[in-house]
């Protein structure tokens, strides 16, 4: 199980996580979209983590487009 962990009413809880539950913004147009499975691999693959990617939507395109900003 992957999840997060958030504090609510003063407490510590542990929230689970599933792939179709992650979502972003885009950087350049602020439009939220779902990161999907492929983004999701691709991501780890490269950079081996989330920290300090940001993601395009495409803006104006079918499919997300990866862009790393750091």
């Amino acid at each position: 199980m992957l999840y997060i962990k958030t504090e609510i009413d003063g407490k510590i809880r542990e929230i689970e996580i599933f792939g179709d539950e992650i979502f972003t913004r885009c950087f350049k147009c602020g439009k939220e979209f779902q990161v999907d499975d492929e983004i999701q691999r691709e991501i780890l693959k490269d950079e081996g983590s989330f920290c300090g990617i940001s993601l395009s939507c495409g803006c104006n395109t079918e499919k997300p487009t990866l862009i790393r900003i750091k």
